[in-house]
């Protein structure tokens, strides 16, 4: 990491746009639809090398890999631990999911969100690490 005391560093948090073809087949991934493992991984490469050199190129400081391979932390992490189960969350229950709170305090920003609708993960075991694959 690089220090400076004669300007501020930057960087960026988060995921970057994935390109299209990329999106699709990261999501194919991890909907457990059909996928080319050897194309995502190509392709991973390649567009990882690309966003990279773009963030080179507009002077960020610090550089990573826009998140490319994961649709989302969650999944990234389910992927790689294990003594977890999702469950379909008690409708009588709200305040259990991760967002329960923020969904009852902040309804309108809620409100039609069907990714959000009613799943909760649920610690059923100690936490292990298994995605050596990964």
């Amino acid at each position: 990491m690089q220090r400076s005391t004669n300007r501020i560093l930057t960087m960026h948090a988060g995921s970057l746009a994935r390109p299209p073809d990329l999106r699709e087949m990261v999501l194919a991934k991890s909907n457990g639809q059909p996928y080319d493992a050897e194309a995502l991984a190509r392709r991973l490469r390649s567009a990882v090398a690309e966003v990279v050199q773009q963030q080179i190129a507009v002077g960020l400081d610090s550089i990573n890999d826009g998140e490319f391979s994961k649709t989302n932390f969650t999944n990234y992490a389910r992927e790689r631990l294990s003594g977890h189960e999702e469950r379909v969350g008690a409708p009588e229950n709200p305040l259990a999911r991760i967002y329960g709170r923020d969904a009852q305090e902040f309804p309108e920003y809620f409100a039609g969100r069907g990714n959000l609708g009613g799943r909760e993960v649920v610690c059923t075991g100690p936490l292990r690490f298994i995605g050596h694959a990964s």
